[in-house]
């Protein structure tokens, strides 16, 4: 009778990990998952012969191989917290605790200090705790402190409510998982039937259900894959549109002569032949700036899982620069951008293809206001103000309204026509500032001057340090700018 329950579960979580492996795949967080999904089917398979076992011999071998899979089931829940959170740095911590494993399951097999044989209970023969075995519960209460930690952090981290709410659930199913220590006590002689069983498969249960209904990581392995397939056709265009632009000067040359001595009779239209070379420029301003939209798309997915411990100190005339460099111009923008002479040494905390992303975003706004209005200019400048990098980013374009200043920065919010701006341009400034500890405001007089202001925390400075272990928070910035995206 005590066995159907073992039976049971075992059963469940090899649905578990076949569910998660046939629907999601092979992934770095489905790997893990499934690990912990097959150790729990064979220990809970190993149970449930053990409960109604008769033969001393069969008990104990019964009772090594079970624990065997046991000793792996904590190092296997935090594998897979690790993954969530994508704390890369917490591997070696992770190939310490697999190795403390599998030395744990080589003295279970060999000796008798791990599992000192078993006794036996109403419901069956149980497991006896040996010497060593403190040295797994330790473990277990270690890794799952570290987890919960992980966890905690990531959480309060996260800005999208999606990936928020994921990641309580994950917590949630940790805490479950974690009451199902209690059944240690059984080892050390306290004798009740191991209800420890029922909280795992309601955690891992829970998990499941996140990975395959929630799409846990889905949408950035989706965005990335569809970033992949456009970027490549683009990058094949654009080398054949170098190649025509490379070209189409001596072919058109050659058509001139023939039409001038009356080879062949000219078929173009007035003007056509000295537009076409220009044609093969715009196909290449096109695909840099649709490449430009795919990055920064796919860089706004993987703003919630930055690492802030990968951030380093960043030139903010080089990014400036780099900015200038990249943007796809059309004729006579380029003109009407100048930059006031920055200090070289000034430096932010942060990543630079981060940060010109959002001078990206503040250029294609600024233009297309003073494209709108007929006129302007846009003039970047920066210095340092106690322990921050302030760069101030001026137009003199048509500024905006003061009824929408106080929604700018707000997700889809857009004073562009339909397809022109999906209002996701300033959202994401003001998150990749947020990432940084800094923060990005605006003031605007309508028809005179706009200004967006980026206060970002130099290296070493106490905003700096705060931002590595950011409070919950929630930081709503004033801003503004004619043609908002």
């Amino acid at each position: 009778m005590y066995s159907t329950l073992p039976a049971f579960v075992s059963a469940l979580f090899l649905g578990f990990g076949v569910y998660v492996l046939l629907t999601e795949g092979v992934t770095r967080l489905s790997a893990p998952f499934a690990l912990m999904c097959m150790t729990t089917f064979a220990w809970q398979g190993a149970w449930a012969f053990l409960f109604q076992t008769t033969s001393p011999e069969a008990a104990g071998l019964l009772v090594k191989a079970g624990y065997f899979f046991i000793l792996f089931l904590p190092t296997s829940f935090y594998h897979f917290v690790i993954e969530l959170t994508e704390r890369r740095d917490e591997r070696p911590l992770l190939m310490a605790s697999y190795a403390l494993c599998v030395i744990l399951a080589v003295l279970l097999m060999t000796s008798d200090e791990v599992v000192a044989g078993f006794g036996s209970h109403f419901f069956g023969d149980y497991p006896k705790a040996g010497r060593l075995h403190p040295v797994h519960v330790l473990q277990t209460v270690m890794l799952a402190c570290r987890s919960g930690w992980l966890l905690i952090v990531s959480r309060r981290q996260a800005r999208a409510r999606h990936r928020r709410h994921l990641l309580g659930l994950c917590l949630v199913s940790l805490c479950l998982y974690s009451v199902a220590a209690g059944d240690y006590a059984v080892n050390y002689g306290y004798v009740f039937y191991p209800p420890g069983v029922i909280f795992i498969a309601i955690s891992l249960g829970i998990l499941a259900v996140t990975i395959v209904r929630h799409g846990l990581m889905r949408q950035y392995f989706l965005a990335a894959t569809v970033a992949q397939e456009v970027a490549m056709p683009l990058e094949v265009i654009g080398m054949h549109a170098d190649e025509l632009g490379h070209a189409l000067p001596e072919l058109l040359r050659g058509y001139q002569l023939a039409v001038r001595h009356q080879l062949l009779v000219n078929g173009l239209y007035p003007g056509q032949s000295e537009r076409l070379p220009t044609l093969t420029r715009a196909i290449r301003r096109q695909i840099d700036s649709t490449s430009t939209v795919v990055e920064m798309s796919l860089a706004s997915l993987t703003l919630d899982r930055l690492d802030r411990r990968a951030f380093g100190p960043q030139s903010v005339r080089h990014c400036v620069d780099s900015a200038l460099d990249r943007y796809p111009f059309t004729p006579g923008e380029r003109g009407r951008v100048s930059v006031i002479p920055i200090d070289p040494q000034l430096r932010f905390s942060g990543m630079d293809s981060l940060f010109v992303f959002v001078l990206f975003a503040l250029l294609k706004n600024a233009l297309y206001a003073i494209e709108a209005s007929g006129s302007g200019t846009i003039t970047i400048s920066a210095g340092r103000d106690g322990g921050f990098c302030v760069i101030h980013f001026n137009d003199t374009g048509p500024g905006i309204a003061d009824d929408v200043l106080p929604h700018i920065f707000d997700p889809f919010y857009s004073t562009k026509p339909h397809g022109q701006g999906g209002g996701m341009g300033l959202e994401f400034c003001r998150r990749v500032c947020d990432a940084f500890g800094g923060t990005i405001t605006c003031t605007s007089t309508p028809g005179v001057l706009t200004t967006f202001t980026l206060r970002l925390p130099e290296p070493g400075s106490v905003a700096d340090r705060a931002a590595n272990d950011p409070p919950v928070r929630s930081r709503r910035s004033r801003a503004g700018q004619g043609g908002i995206n």
